[in-house]
């Protein structure tokens, strides 16, 4: 008899997933984790003439988590998405970080179209803030290959449909964001962003917005 066993995942451990996924001892292919897109709101913001930081150097800290999500001057335009979840208490807190380096929005783009623009580059991290230092976070990198944006009477309307797929920082456990994002896009400067919407730099501070329910403690 095939008895089934098991598996707590990395997602589970860091308390980003509650479910436990049963596998039979006879499967060999790797299980592919599900969590949802967050519900709560976006931040998302395009920065023309810009690109996403390159020659990339792991973190001694932080690892790869902000891998991507570092924005300095360039030709294209690049969208900075992020979401947070405050959680029950600080160390339960969650993030999500997508940087997107896209081809050119048409000039044409009149209001209430919708242009689908491909993404030259793109990079998502997702984690437990307090786990992030212990190599406990997913990320994905050129993931997302097309978003699409709305033209509005104030700008641009964005969405991404997942789903995403991302490895743990060990490069162990997959996880697949489902679902679609959906925000106003509101236009920035280089000079304008702080850590959290791309700045360079790897601090904590790059890992949560500068506004939170609660004070975030170190650790």
């Amino acid at each position: 008899m095939i008895m089934p066993f098991a598996v707590t995942s990395l997602a589970q451990r860091m308390g980003l997933l509650t479910a436990i996924t049963i596998l039979p001892v006879c499967v060999l292919a790797a299980t592919v984790e599900k969590t949802p897109a967050p519900t709560g709101p976006l931040d998302c913001l395009v920065i023309k003439h810009a690109s996403i930081k390159g020659n990339p150097v792991k973190d001694p800290v932080y690892g790869l988590a902000n891998i991507g999500h570092q924005i300095v001057p360039g030709a294209r335009n690049v969208l900075s998405v992020r979401a947070w979840n405050d959680g029950d208490s600080w160390d339960t807190a969650q993030l999500w970080k997508i940087t997107l380096e896209i081809a050119p929005i048409p000039n044409s783009l009149v209001e209430g179209k919708v242009a689908h623009i491909q993404v030259l580059r793109s990079y998502f991290t997702y984690g437990g803030l307090a786990w992030l230092s212990g190599g406990l976070y997913y990320r994905g990198e050129n993931t997302i290959h097309q978003i699409e944006l709305r033209k509005t009477k104030t700008g641009f309307a964005l969405m991404i449909a997942g789903p995403i797929d991302a490895t743990d920082g060990i490069g162990r456990e997959h996880l697949r964001t489902v679902g679609t994002w959906q925000c106003d896009v509101v236009q920035r400067s280089l000079s304008q962003l702080n850590l959290w919407e791309g700045k360079i730099g790897t601090t904590l501070n790059s890992f949560h917005p500068a506004k939170t329910l609660r004070p975030i403690e170190t650790f």
